[in-house]
């Protein structure tokens, strides 16, 4: 089905930008809407779900390294209840690249293209995306090798370059009304570090294993470094007012100014941003198309491709009316669902690899056993005729 292979690497920065490249827009907002001061120690809190899930899917992986989340389902809980466990994993998926693409055409047609209706924006994005797709899995994994360092490494220059307007005095007190706050500004970044379980869908088309606990674990580190470095940047420049903006990291780039010559870089970073976001939609876009496929038994995912790209557009504007309604979607029913498709559900599965496997070891250990004794009970039995 696919042919493709990609590096671990490359697996990396594409995971790093799968959960990443939009979520940093929106983080600030509503950290400081609950921690205030200490919105930055809530990434640090919910990067726990992200280390746990990509271990979960990683350990799933070397059960079973040439089937993805679909196909290890199907074969650890039977065809048929497989097969609907599979349609509410496919579901959430499709629901998760519905609010990633929403979040984005609010993002280009808030920021820049106020006067673009943006169902324009997002069909255009969708087809470039399902272009791409057919490309086949190398194309994402180079794409996001060259993109992600850029992007990290704007995500460090912006507070650099705002180092004369940034009041470090803003981080104190910490934990002022102790850790109730802290938990409640979490429960966004412990979500969006849940979508690292998606990487289960993408492994087996990864070359080699040797490094692929340091190169996948170092995507979910990336990650908490971008969020609390994100966060960071917006509490020293706009203190608890961050929660005041949309997308308060994008309006802080707007300030940069050195030397009357550095200026308007909001420009440069919304290309960068408009490349990431490419590259986090067309991953999950992927995903979707791959485990579709699967399910299905097909035997080519490439004619499905643009099929599921108008689902996806339906899904764009269907799922909400607008960015407040996506925010209180974040905050309520996404977490729980998400934890139960992206951490109870794989934990599930390896619970059942993991019995499987022990019944395996405990039948070659019989069937081992059963050779010396019976070896042994002829040899009695004919020491005996004699």
């Amino acid at each position: 089905m696919e042919r493709g292979r990609i590096t671990w690497p490359q697996l990396s920065m594409l995971l790093y930008l799968m959960v990443g490249a939009t979520s940093v827009l929106a983080l600030p907002t509503i950290s400081a809407q609950f921690a205030k001061h200490d919105m930055w120690l809530s990434p640090i809190v919910g990067s726990v779900t992200g280390f746990f899930t990509l271990a979960v899917v990683l350990k799933l992986h070397s059960y079973y390294p040439e089937l993805t989340l679909v196909q290890q389902a199907e074969l650890l809980l039977g065809r048929w209840l497989g097969g609907a466990a599979n349609v509410v994993v496919l579901l959430f998926i499709w629901h998760g690249t519905g609010l990633i693409t929403r979040e984005y055409g609010e993002f280009i047609v808030g920021s820049v293209l106020i006067r673009t209706p943006q169902p324009v924006v997002v069909f255009c994005f969708i087809f470039i995306c399902a272009v791409a797709i057919r490309g086949g899995i190398e194309v994402i994994g180079r794409f996001s090798m060259l993109i992600a360092p850029v992007f990290l490494g704007f995500i460090v220059v912006i507070p650099l370059m705002l180092i004369p307007n940034l009041d470090v005095m803003q981080t104190f007190p910490v934990l002022e009304h102790g850790w109730g706050p802290v938990w409640k500004g979490s429960i966004l970044p412990l979500t969006w570090f849940m979508e690292f379980a998606l990487a289960g869908l993408i492994l087996p088309f990864v070359k080699g294993s040797r490094s692929k606990w340091k190169w996948g674990m170092s995507a979910v580190a990336l990650m908490l470094f971008t969020m609390v470095v994100t966060n960071l940047t917006c509490l020293w420049f706009f203190g608890t007012l961050s929660s005041m903006f949309t997308f308060p990291i994008f309006a802080a780039s707007r300030y940069i100014s050195l030397g009357d010559f550095f200026e308007h870089m909001e420009a440069i970073i919304m290309v960068l941003w408009v490349l990431s976001g490419f590259v986090q939609v067309i991953t999950w876009y992927y995903i979707l198309v791959i485990g579709t496929a699967q399910w299905l038994k097909l035997e080519d995912y490439r004619p499905i491709v643009f099929p599921i790209g108008l689902l996806m557009v339906i899904m764009t504007f269907w799922i909400t009316d607008n960015i407040q309604d996506m925010i209180d979607l974040f905050m309520t029913t996404e977490p729980l669902f998400s934890a139960m498709v992206q951490v109870v559900y794989p934990v599930l599965l390896l619970g059942l690899a993991w019995l499987r496997q022990k019944g395996k070891s405990k039948d070659k250990g019989r069937s081992g056993g059963n050779g010396p004794e019976t070896k042994h009970g002829a040899a009695a039995a004919g020491a005996k005729g004699r």
